[in-house]
Protein backbone atom coordinates (compact mmCIF):
# COMPACT_ATOMS: atom_id res chain seq x y z
CA UNK A 1 0.00 0.00 0.00
CA UNK A 2 2.95 2.45 0.95
CA UNK A 3 4.07 1.90 -2.80
CA UNK A 4 0.64 2.69 -4.24
CA UNK A 5 0.46 6.10 -2.13
CA UNK A 6 3.66 7.14 -3.26
CA UNK A 7 2.99 6.76 -6.91
CA UNK A 8 -0.35 8.69 -6.41
CA UNK A 9 1.44 11.54 -4.39
CA UNK A 10 4.03 11.40 -7.25
CA UNK A 11 0.78 11.79 -10.34
CA UNK A 12 -0.21 14.49 -7.97
CA UNK A 13 2.76 16.69 -8.35
CA UNK A 14 3.21 15.57 -11.71
CA UNK A 15 -0.47 16.94 -12.54
CA UNK A 16 -0.07 20.01 -10.88
CA UNK A 17 3.54 20.50 -12.50
CA UNK A 18 1.61 20.57 -15.50
CA UNK A 19 -1.17 22.73 -14.71
CA UNK A 20 1.27 25.59 -13.53
CA UNK A 21 3.59 25.34 -16.48
CA UNK A 22 0.01 26.41 -18.54
CA UNK A 23 -2.41 27.82 -16.01
CA UNK A 24 -0.38 31.14 -16.22
CA UNK A 25 0.84 31.68 -19.44
CA UNK A 26 -2.67 30.76 -21.07
CA UNK A 27 -4.73 33.50 -20.95
CA UNK A 28 -1.26 36.09 -21.86
CA UNK A 29 -1.02 33.53 -25.11
CA UNK A 30 -4.48 34.02 -25.97
CA UNK A 31 -3.99 37.71 -25.88
CA UNK A 32 -1.27 37.90 -28.16
CA UNK A 33 -3.01 35.66 -30.85
CA UNK A 34 -5.91 38.92 -30.84
CA UNK A 35 -8.33 37.91 -27.96
CA UNK A 36 -10.13 40.32 -25.92
CA UNK A 37 -10.46 40.58 -22.50
CA UNK A 38 -14.17 39.06 -23.15
CA UNK A 39 -12.95 36.23 -25.39
CA UNK A 40 -10.40 35.12 -22.73
CA UNK A 41 -13.31 34.93 -20.28
CA UNK A 42 -15.29 32.99 -22.31
CA UNK A 43 -12.64 30.27 -22.35
CA UNK A 44 -11.81 29.99 -19.05
CA UNK A 45 -16.11 30.00 -18.25
CA UNK A 46 -16.00 27.06 -21.26
CA UNK A 47 -13.47 24.94 -19.35
CA UNK A 48 -14.59 25.53 -16.00
CA UNK A 49 -18.16 24.64 -17.04
CA UNK A 50 -17.69 21.82 -18.77
CA UNK A 51 -15.15 20.49 -15.70
CA UNK A 52 -18.68 20.85 -13.08
CA UNK A 53 -20.40 18.90 -16.06
CA UNK A 54 -17.99 16.07 -16.88
CA UNK A 55 -16.44 15.48 -13.11
CA UNK A 56 -19.16 13.12 -12.03
CA UNK A 57 -19.04 11.57 -15.30
CA UNK A 58 -15.68 10.38 -15.70
CA UNK A 59 -15.49 9.50 -12.01
CA UNK A 60 -18.99 7.20 -12.36
CA UNK A 61 -17.10 6.06 -15.58
CA UNK A 62 -14.29 5.30 -13.67
CA UNK A 63 -16.55 3.12 -11.10
CA UNK A 64 -17.34 0.97 -13.63
CA UNK A 65 -14.08 0.77 -16.41
CA UNK A 66 -11.58 1.16 -13.45
CA UNK A 67 -9.47 4.20 -12.29
CA UNK A 68 -6.04 2.98 -14.45
CA UNK A 69 -7.94 2.53 -17.82
CA UNK A 70 -10.21 5.75 -17.73
CA UNK A 71 -6.98 7.50 -16.64
CA UNK A 72 -5.23 6.05 -19.66
CA UNK A 73 -7.44 7.35 -22.52
CA UNK A 74 -8.35 10.52 -20.92
CA UNK A 75 -4.62 11.32 -20.35
CA UNK A 76 -3.72 10.05 -23.65
CA UNK A 77 -6.32 12.52 -25.40
CA UNK A 78 -5.12 15.33 -23.20
CA UNK A 79 -1.84 14.70 -24.23
CA UNK A 80 -2.52 15.15 -27.50
CA UNK A 81 -4.72 18.31 -27.02
CA UNK A 82 -1.36 19.80 -25.59
CA UNK A 83 0.88 19.47 -28.09
CA UNK A 84 -2.13 20.92 -31.05
CA UNK A 85 -2.47 23.78 -28.32
CA UNK A 86 1.15 24.60 -28.68
CA UNK A 87 1.34 24.34 -32.64
CA UNK A 88 -2.11 26.46 -33.60
CA UNK A 89 -2.30 29.92 -34.04
CA UNK A 90 -6.04 30.08 -34.38
CA UNK A 91 -8.46 31.00 -31.32
CA UNK A 92 -11.06 28.73 -32.54
CA UNK A 93 -8.90 25.46 -32.77
CA UNK A 94 -7.70 26.22 -29.19
CA UNK A 95 -11.37 26.87 -28.17
CA UNK A 96 -12.34 22.94 -29.18
CA UNK A 97 -9.01 22.08 -27.74
CA UNK A 98 -9.93 23.79 -24.25
CA UNK A 99 -13.48 22.25 -24.68
CA UNK A 100 -12.08 18.56 -25.06
CA UNK A 101 -9.79 19.20 -22.42
CA UNK A 102 -12.48 20.78 -19.81
CA UNK A 103 -14.24 17.29 -20.19
CA UNK A 104 -11.47 15.03 -19.71
CA UNK A 105 -8.73 16.38 -17.70
CA UNK A 106 -10.23 15.41 -14.39
CA UNK A 107 -6.82 12.76 -12.79
CA UNK A 108 -6.61 14.81 -9.46
CA UNK A 109 -10.46 13.03 -9.56
CA UNK A 110 -9.13 9.70 -10.04
CA UNK A 111 -6.54 9.94 -7.46
CA UNK A 112 -8.91 10.86 -4.69
CA UNK A 113 -10.73 7.46 -6.27
CA UNK A 114 -8.22 6.02 -5.83
CA UNK A 115 -6.94 6.86 -2.67
CA UNK A 116 -10.46 5.81 -1.35
CA UNK A 117 -9.77 2.69 -2.98
CA UNK A 118 -6.71 1.50 -1.36
CA UNK A 119 -6.43 3.56 1.94
CA UNK A 120 -8.61 2.59 5.09
CA UNK A 121 -10.64 5.58 5.79
CA UNK A 122 -9.29 6.52 9.15
CA UNK A 123 -6.26 7.04 7.52
CA UNK A 124 -7.27 8.91 4.63
CA UNK A 125 -7.04 12.38 6.05
CA UNK A 126 -3.69 11.71 6.32
CA UNK A 127 -2.74 10.24 2.75
CA UNK A 128 -5.28 13.09 0.88
CA UNK A 129 -3.53 16.07 3.06
CA UNK A 130 -0.02 14.23 1.46
CA UNK A 131 -1.24 14.58 -1.14
CA UNK A 132 -2.42 17.56 -1.39
CA UNK A 133 1.57 19.13 0.22
CA UNK A 134 3.11 17.39 -2.30
CA UNK A 135 1.23 18.38 -5.32
CA UNK A 136 0.99 22.34 -4.43
CA UNK A 137 4.80 22.03 -4.83
CA UNK A 138 4.64 21.43 -8.65
CA UNK A 139 2.18 24.83 -8.91
CA UNK A 140 5.68 26.10 -6.82
CA UNK A 141 7.91 25.36 -9.50
CA UNK A 142 5.05 24.92 -12.73
CA UNK A 143 5.24 28.54 -13.41
CA UNK A 144 8.81 29.32 -12.60
CA UNK A 145 9.94 26.57 -15.27
CA UNK A 146 7.00 28.04 -17.34
CA UNK A 147 8.24 31.66 -17.27
CA UNK A 148 11.92 30.81 -18.55
CA UNK A 149 10.54 28.39 -21.64
CA UNK A 150 8.12 30.93 -22.52
CA UNK A 151 11.02 33.29 -23.15
CA UNK A 152 12.51 31.18 -25.81
CA UNK A 153 11.18 31.40 -29.45
CA UNK A 154 8.22 29.39 -29.75
CA UNK A 155 8.25 29.22 -25.88
CA UNK A 156 4.66 28.17 -25.83
CA UNK A 157 4.75 25.33 -28.04
CA UNK A 158 7.64 23.97 -25.84
CA UNK A 159 5.89 24.65 -22.31
CA UNK A 160 2.80 22.60 -24.31
CA UNK A 161 5.08 19.48 -25.34
CA UNK A 162 6.40 19.29 -21.78
CA UNK A 163 3.03 19.14 -20.43
CA UNK A 164 2.00 16.59 -22.65
CA UNK A 165 5.08 14.64 -21.71
CA UNK A 166 4.22 14.75 -17.93
CA UNK A 167 0.74 13.73 -18.93
CA UNK A 168 2.43 10.81 -20.59
CA UNK A 169 4.30 10.05 -17.63
CA UNK A 170 1.37 9.84 -15.29
CA UNK A 171 -0.70 7.85 -18.28
CA UNK A 172 3.03 4.99 -17.53
CA UNK A 173 2.19 5.06 -13.40
CA UNK A 174 -1.48 4.96 -13.64
CA UNK A 175 -1.40 1.65 -15.85
CA UNK A 176 0.73 0.47 -12.84
CA UNK A 177 -1.90 -0.06 -10.83
CA UNK A 178 -5.10 -3.01 -11.20
CA UNK A 179 -8.74 -1.76 -12.34
CA UNK A 180 -10.70 -2.48 -9.50
CA UNK A 181 -14.41 -2.40 -9.62
CA UNK A 182 -16.62 -3.25 -6.52
CA UNK A 183 -14.04 -4.60 -5.06
CA UNK A 184 -12.64 -6.97 -7.41
CA UNK A 185 -9.65 -6.42 -9.79
CA UNK A 186 -10.91 -6.68 -13.46
CA UNK A 187 -8.78 -7.43 -16.32
CA UNK A 188 -7.77 -4.87 -18.84
CA UNK A 189 -9.73 -5.14 -21.80
CA UNK A 190 -9.18 -3.13 -25.27
CA UNK A 191 -11.52 -0.34 -25.73
CA UNK A 192 -14.27 -0.24 -28.36
CA UNK A 193 -16.45 2.39 -29.02
CA UNK A 194 -19.67 0.62 -28.38
CA UNK A 195 -18.21 -0.02 -25.40
CA UNK A 196 -17.47 3.26 -24.26
CA UNK A 197 -20.74 4.40 -25.40
CA UNK A 198 -22.80 1.97 -22.96
CA UNK A 199 -20.00 2.67 -20.01
CA UNK A 200 -21.11 6.14 -20.09
CA UNK A 201 -24.71 5.40 -20.45
CA UNK A 202 -24.33 3.37 -17.49
CA UNK A 203 -22.32 6.23 -15.70
CA UNK A 204 -24.98 8.70 -15.78
CA UNK A 205 -27.41 6.26 -15.20
CA UNK A 206 -26.45 5.43 -11.79
CA UNK A 207 -25.69 9.07 -11.25
CA UNK A 208 -29.33 9.72 -11.57
CA UNK A 209 -30.15 6.57 -9.27
CA UNK A 210 -27.89 8.06 -6.53
CA UNK A 211 -29.67 8.87 -3.36
CA UNK A 212 -27.88 13.08 -3.32
CA UNK A 213 -29.71 13.71 -0.09
CA UNK A 214 -27.88 12.34 2.12
CA UNK A 215 -24.80 14.33 1.06
CA UNK A 216 -26.36 17.83 0.44
CA UNK A 217 -24.88 19.10 3.60
CA UNK A 218 -21.13 18.08 2.87
CA UNK A 219 -21.31 19.30 -0.69
CA UNK A 220 -22.89 22.75 0.24
CA UNK A 221 -19.92 23.21 2.52
CA UNK A 222 -17.58 22.00 -0.12
CA UNK A 223 -19.12 24.72 -2.27
CA UNK A 224 -19.15 27.47 -0.26
CA UNK A 225 -15.65 26.84 0.72
CA UNK A 226 -14.69 26.27 -3.42
CA UNK A 227 -16.63 29.83 -3.79
CA UNK A 228 -14.98 31.99 -0.68
CA UNK A 229 -11.29 30.59 -2.18
CA UNK A 230 -11.74 31.28 -5.48
CA UNK A 231 -13.06 34.96 -4.81
CA UNK A 232 -9.57 35.29 -3.36
CA UNK A 233 -7.61 34.20 -5.55
CA UNK A 234 -8.82 35.08 -8.20
CA UNK A 235 -8.83 38.86 -7.17
CA UNK A 236 -5.65 38.67 -4.95
CA UNK A 237 -2.76 39.89 -7.36
CA UNK A 238 -5.25 43.00 -8.36
CA UNK A 239 -5.83 43.74 -4.32
CA UNK A 240 -2.36 43.50 -3.36
CA UNK A 241 -1.23 45.48 -5.93
CA UNK A 242 -3.76 48.38 -5.53
CA UNK A 243 -3.57 48.18 -1.55
CA UNK A 244 0.49 47.63 -1.27
CA UNK A 245 1.79 48.77 -4.16
CA UNK A 246 3.62 45.80 -5.30
CA UNK A 247 5.26 44.86 -8.41
CA UNK A 248 4.14 41.84 -9.56
CA UNK A 249 7.67 39.91 -8.59
CA UNK A 250 6.90 40.55 -4.43
CA UNK A 251 3.10 39.68 -5.23
CA UNK A 252 4.91 36.31 -6.60
CA UNK A 253 6.49 35.95 -3.05
CA UNK A 254 3.30 36.54 -1.50
CA UNK A 255 1.83 33.82 -3.43
CA UNK A 256 4.55 31.26 -2.91
CA UNK A 257 4.20 31.97 0.75
CA UNK A 258 0.90 31.34 0.91
CA UNK A 259 0.99 27.92 -0.90
CA UNK A 260 4.09 27.25 1.13
CA UNK A 261 1.91 27.29 4.52
CA UNK A 262 -0.80 25.33 2.60
CA UNK A 263 1.47 22.41 1.64
CA UNK A 264 2.56 22.45 5.49
CA UNK A 265 -0.93 22.86 6.70
CA UNK A 266 -2.22 20.02 4.49
CA UNK A 267 0.66 17.59 5.93
CA UNK A 268 0.23 18.67 9.54
CA UNK A 269 -3.57 18.30 9.41
CA UNK A 270 -4.29 14.47 9.98
CA UNK A 271 -1.63 14.67 13.01
CA UNK A 272 -3.94 17.54 14.62
CA UNK A 273 -7.28 15.66 13.81
CA UNK A 274 -5.72 12.45 15.51
CA UNK A 275 -4.55 14.47 18.29
CA UNK A 276 -7.50 16.60 19.06
CA UNK A 277 -10.41 16.14 17.15
CA UNK A 278 -9.79 12.14 17.43
CA UNK A 279 -13.87 10.79 18.01
CA UNK A 280 -15.63 10.69 14.52
CA UNK A 281 -18.15 13.09 15.37
CA UNK A 282 -15.82 16.20 15.84
CA UNK A 283 -15.08 16.44 12.56
CA UNK A 284 -17.83 18.61 11.91
CA UNK A 285 -16.43 20.55 15.24
CA UNK A 286 -13.50 20.62 13.38
CA UNK A 287 -14.52 21.88 10.02
CA UNK A 288 -16.49 24.45 12.54
CA UNK A 289 -13.26 26.42 13.69
CA UNK A 290 -11.64 26.17 10.23
CA UNK A 291 -14.13 28.44 8.56
CA UNK A 292 -14.75 30.15 11.54
CA UNK A 293 -10.88 31.17 11.23
CA UNK A 294 -11.28 31.97 7.51
CA UNK A 295 -14.14 34.36 8.25
CA UNK A 296 -12.00 36.14 10.75
CA UNK A 297 -9.10 36.01 8.34
CA UNK A 298 -11.15 37.62 5.36
CA UNK A 299 -12.70 40.39 7.52
CA UNK A 300 -8.85 41.08 8.82
CA UNK A 301 -7.53 41.37 5.13
CA UNK A 302 -10.37 43.82 4.54
CA UNK A 303 -9.25 46.10 7.58
CA UNK A 304 -5.57 45.05 7.12
CA UNK A 305 -3.81 48.72 7.68
CA UNK A 306 -0.38 47.92 6.22
CA UNK A 307 1.83 44.50 4.20
CA UNK A 308 3.13 43.43 8.02
CA UNK A 309 -0.37 42.37 9.11
CA UNK A 310 -1.64 40.96 5.81
CA UNK A 311 1.00 38.26 6.34
CA UNK A 312 -0.07 37.31 9.79
CA UNK A 313 -3.38 36.85 8.81
CA UNK A 314 -2.03 35.20 5.89
CA UNK A 315 -0.78 32.31 7.83
CA UNK A 316 -4.29 30.93 9.71
CA UNK A 317 -5.40 31.84 6.74
CA UNK A 318 -3.97 29.82 4.82
CA UNK A 319 -3.75 26.83 6.69
CA UNK A 320 -7.42 26.76 7.24
CA UNK A 321 -7.70 27.03 3.16
CA UNK A 322 -5.76 23.72 3.06
CA UNK A 323 -7.25 21.83 5.58
CA UNK A 324 -10.60 22.37 4.58
CA UNK A 325 -9.58 21.63 1.48
CA UNK A 326 -8.92 17.99 2.38
CA UNK A 327 -11.52 17.17 4.92
CA UNK A 328 -14.59 18.44 3.02
CA UNK A 329 -13.32 16.04 0.77
CA UNK A 330 -12.57 13.27 3.59
CA UNK A 331 -16.25 13.81 4.75
CA UNK A 332 -17.60 13.20 1.51
CA UNK A 333 -15.81 9.96 0.89
CA UNK A 334 -16.24 8.67 3.94
CA UNK A 335 -19.97 8.33 3.42
CA UNK A 336 -19.30 6.29 0.01
CA UNK A 337 -19.56 2.95 -0.89
CA UNK A 338 -17.39 1.01 -2.71
CA UNK A 339 -19.04 1.45 -6.14
CA UNK A 340 -19.83 5.31 -6.02
CA UNK A 341 -16.01 6.41 -4.92
CA UNK A 342 -15.32 7.67 -8.54
CA UNK A 343 -18.89 9.41 -8.95
CA UNK A 344 -18.74 11.22 -5.23
CA UNK A 345 -14.80 12.40 -6.26
CA UNK A 346 -16.10 13.79 -9.56
CA UNK A 347 -19.57 15.25 -7.85
CA UNK A 348 -16.96 16.89 -5.15
CA UNK A 349 -14.46 18.33 -7.54
CA UNK A 350 -17.33 20.01 -9.80
CA UNK A 351 -18.87 21.10 -6.61
CA UNK A 352 -15.51 23.03 -6.52
CA UNK A 353 -15.41 24.03 -10.12
CA UNK A 354 -18.74 26.03 -9.75
CA UNK A 355 -17.35 28.06 -7.16
CA UNK A 356 -14.36 28.67 -9.75
CA UNK A 357 -16.67 29.52 -12.83
CA UNK A 358 -19.19 31.65 -10.74
CA UNK A 359 -17.08 33.78 -8.35
CA UNK A 360 -14.87 35.63 -11.09
CA UNK A 361 -18.22 36.90 -12.53
CA UNK A 362 -19.86 38.15 -8.81
CA UNK A 363 -16.07 39.54 -7.97
CA UNK A 364 -16.04 41.71 -10.91
CA UNK A 365 -19.39 42.76 -10.61
CA UNK A 366 -18.50 43.78 -7.23
CA UNK A 367 -15.30 45.62 -8.30
CA UNK A 368 -16.99 47.07 -10.67
CA UNK A 369 -19.76 48.86 -8.04
CA UNK A 370 -18.17 49.20 -4.89
CA UNK A 371 -14.03 49.24 -5.54
CA UNK A 372 -11.79 46.01 -5.45
CA UNK A 373 -11.31 46.89 -1.95
CA UNK A 374 -14.89 45.48 -0.86
CA UNK A 375 -14.58 42.24 -2.80
CA UNK A 376 -12.43 40.71 0.32
CA UNK A 377 -15.16 41.86 2.77
CA UNK A 378 -17.26 40.05 0.60
CA UNK A 379 -15.70 36.48 0.42
CA UNK A 380 -16.29 36.57 3.72
CA UNK A 381 -19.78 35.87 3.53
CA UNK A 382 -20.07 33.17 2.46
CA UNK A 383 -17.68 31.63 4.68
CA UNK A 384 -19.83 32.98 7.08
CA UNK A 385 -22.63 31.15 5.72
CA UNK A 386 -20.43 27.93 6.28
CA UNK A 387 -20.09 28.61 9.68
CA UNK A 388 -23.56 28.81 10.49
CA UNK A 389 -24.51 25.45 8.48
CA UNK A 390 -21.88 23.93 10.74
CA UNK A 391 -23.41 24.98 13.93
CA UNK A 392 -26.71 23.74 12.76
CA UNK A 393 -25.35 20.14 11.56
CA UNK A 394 -23.57 20.16 14.65
CA UNK A 395 -26.94 20.87 16.41
CA UNK A 396 -29.18 18.50 14.67
CA UNK A 397 -26.57 15.64 15.17
CA UNK A 398 -26.40 16.35 19.03
CA UNK A 399 -30.01 15.60 18.91
CA UNK A 400 -30.11 12.92 17.08
CA UNK A 401 -27.63 11.05 19.35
Amino acid sequence: MDRSILKIYIISLIDLLAVGLTFPLLFPHLRTLGASHFVVGVFGATYSGLQVLSGPVIGSWSDIRGRSSVASVVLSISAVCYVLTGLTTSLAVIYILRILLGFLKHTQTLCKALIADIVPKDKQTEVYGRSTAVSSIGFIVGPIVGGHLIELPNGFSYVCTLTSILFVINIVLFRTFDDVICGKVSEKKQFHLTDIKQEFTKAVKELLEMDWKQYWDVFTLRFLYSFCIAIYFSNQSLFISEQYQLSQKYIGYIISFFSIIGGLSSIAIGQIKVKFYNNQNESLTLLLHLFLTMTFCFFGIHLSPNLGFLLVLLTPFAFSSAALRVLTMELILNRSHTNDKGSLSGVANSVMSIGRFISPLISGIIADWCGESKVMLFAFIPSLFATFLCVKLIKTKSKAS
